[in-house]
């Protein structure tokens, strides 16, 4: 069901590769535009790989869903010093002044590194907000890094900040536990 390449996105046959949906690697149009990009700078002789590691996904809807990276399974699976931090959009100011406070953050850390594993996001545009999510795991930025990033307020990017430190127990804007 899908044409077999190696990292490089190459196949079996020589000078030819097959970036897209077609490798069954990542089935999103902007991980094809990335594998594309790989694949046109191989064409003319330069080394550059498709980083899949940090792909975006988003559903489009009401709400939007978002993710990027593992998710609390996987990374229970991978580590064993893995916390959650959760953080309703009931909580935020620019939610609240919108009227539009359905949804969450959730954010999966390790927290022995500080590694942020997973990030996923229900809620009015979180299809926007998935992008600094992706940029920081990209960037390889701990959660003790981002916690430290001023946000402007009131932004919806404040509760991926929030997220983040309620997963490292430094939450102070969470008005009690959320549920699930």
């Amino acid at each position: 069901g899908r044409v077999v390449v190696d990292e490089d996105l190459k196949t079996n046959v020589a000078g030819v590769y097959a970036p897209g949906d077609i490798n069954g690697k990542k089935m999103l149009a902007h991980a094809a535009f990335a594998m594309g990009e790989a694949v046109a700078e191989a064409a003319l002789g330069h080394t550059k790989r498709a980083d899949l590691r940090f792909v975006p996904s988003v559903v489009y809807g009401s709400p939007e869903l978002a993710s990027v990276g593992l998710t609390e399974a996987q990374a229970r699976a991978e580590s064993a010093s893995v916390s959650v931090g959760i953080f309703p959009f009931s909580a935020n100011g620019r939610a609240i002044a919108s009227g539009d406070t359905e949804g969450f953050v959730k954010v999966i850390v390790d927290t022995h590194l500080g590694e942020l594993l997973g990030i996923h996001m229900l809620g009015s545009h979180v299809s926007e907000l998935i992008n600094e999510a992706t940029a920081l795991m990209k960037l390889e930025a701990t959660a003790h890094e981002v916690i430290e990033i001023i946000h402007a307020h009131p932004t919806l990017s404040e509760a991926l900040m929030e997220a983040v430190a309620a997963a490292l127990g430094r939450c102070v804007h969470l008005p009690g536990k959320p549920k699930r």
